[in-house]
């Protein structure tokens, strides 16, 4: 288990209006505009407000980047939004260092549920807040540290979230676990999706935000929850996520002499790929199986989808993997990955998660 955090516990600053400089502020100097995490009311025409978080993560940035262009063209604050916006900006020390979070820091994306941490109090706040402001819909933006495609993930399989993740993406992914992260929080107010959107700082990823984003504003709220055509035709359930036995050093490529675990070198050109059974993922040495599968009951069940021999890893069934990264900081901090199963929804109007 994740130790508590050690350092202060953060308080939640409110905005009442978009702060001067929000919009022109690289994400290095944040904290000189935002004394930390924020939650900003930003006026718009009248009707029920969409809720956007950004910087969950401080080292994924589209969703911050997508966000200044989104407001700058709309002219915010003079002029009113089309709908109004609850914008909340999450660890705001940590992008400013360009990481994910800070040591002793708790996961902002992993606070949204029990009490193991002091953040948990910040995220109650922000989830009471929210509650009374009745939004329309709920964005939280993310990026992948390794190569993925964009796509759109919903914790419930109602039409309108389906509706609201496939105008970002074809493909989609439908999961349970981890159970702490905002989405699944929000579900219970509102349709509620998280948006993969590729490496940090690719511009045509924060593009394609920013249209989102300014679609989400814009249109009529039936238009919007309507599903399009073959709405489900890529749909996926995470069934699992890959973690690194805690202590093991991880290198990538053939040539990785001293790590525990090396694994291949093109890990995450696999992501989004049908991999067949008998892949081979990487090597190992001194004894120790390295990587744990842990399924959504946090169950472990390695021997179903892994096998080791002569210290070597295999795939013992087809998977989807999503998330591989070559981000060694992350693996540890978090997983290497998440393994996938194409899903089907039966009744399109069903409920779960």
């Amino acid at each position: 288990m994740e130790p508590l955090s050690h350092l202060p516990v953060p308080a939640l600053h409110r905005f009442e209006r978009l702060p001067d400089g929000f919009t022109d502020a690289p994400v290095e100097r944040l904290g000189d505009i935002l004394p930390g995490p924020s939650l900003i009311r930003i006026e718009g025409e009248p009707g029920p407000p969409l809720f956007v978080s950004i910087l969950l993560h401080g080292n994924e940035t589209t969703g911050f980047d997508a966000m200044q262009r989104l407001l700058a063209g709309y002219d915010a604050p003079r002029r009113l939004l089309p709908r109004p916006m609850l914008l909340f900006v999450g660890n705001v020390a940590a992008a400013g260092r360009g990481l994910r979070k800070l040591d002793g820091q708790a996961d902002y994306n992993r606070i949204w549920h029990d009490e193991r941490f002091p953040e948990h109090r910040l995220a109650r706040e922000v989830l009471e807040e929210v509650t009374r402001a009745t939004p329309l819909a709920a964005i939280d933006l993310h990026n992948n540290t390794g190569k993925n495609p964009h796509y759109g993930c919903v914790n419930r399989l109602d039409d309108a979230t389906l509706s609201l993740a496939r105008r970002f993406s074809r493909t989609i992914v439908w999961f349970t676990e981890p159970h702490e992260v905002i989405s699944i929080a929000l579900s219970r107010i509102c349709p509620s999706v998280t948006l993969e959107c590729g490496v940090s700082g690719n511009t045509a990823g924060t593009s394609h935000v920013e249209n989102y984003l300014r679609h989400c504003l814009e249109l009529p709220a039936e238009t919007l929850f309507t599903p399009p055509p073959n709405h489900l035709s890529d749909l996926f359930h995470t069934t699992a996520r890959i973690i690194v036995r805690e202590g093991t050093s991880v290198e990538f490529g053939a040539g990785a002499q001293s790590a525990d675990i090396c694994l291949r070198e093109d890990l995450e050109s696999l992501n989004f790929e049908r991999v067949p059974e008998g892949a081979e993922l990487g090597c190992f040495r001194n004894g120790a199986l390295p990587l744990v599968v842990i399924d959504n009951e946090e169950r472990d069940v390695t021997s179903r989808y892994l096998r080791f021999s002569e210290e070597r890893i295999f795939t013992k069934l087809p998977i989807v993997p999503s998330m591989f990264t070559r981000d060694t900081r992350v693996i540890m901090q978090d997983c290497l990955g998440y393994i996938m199963e194409p899903y089907e929804v039966k009744q399109e109007n069903d409920c779960s998660g």
